[in-house]
């Protein structure tokens, strides 16, 4: 799988079916080039999307022992709020 294949796909949390955001990057191990996490951009409110310069960057960090299934556009993580 290449970083294509993931980058921008929909992250849903299963324990309670909400959309998380979209996936932005991925942080390896520096030794053995495995992925150890992926960094997700959580949803904009409109607020946020009208006045990007007032609201820093806020992504979400999720290891990949959390991520369940990747399939097609979206991933699915059991992740804990």
């Amino acid at each position: 799988m290449q970083y294509n294949d993931i980058k921008n796909k929909q992250v849903i949390n299963v324990c309670n079916g909400s959309l998380i955001g979209y996936v932005v990057d991925l942080q390896f191990q520096p030794n053995s080039y495995e992925i150890e996490a992926i960094y997700v951009e959580p949803k904009k409110t409109i607020l946020k999307r009208l006045f990007p310069c007032f609201f820093p960057c806020e992504y979400i960090k999720i290891y990949v022992r959390e991520i369940e299934n990747i399939q097609g556009y979206v991933i699915l993580v059991r992740y804990d709020e």
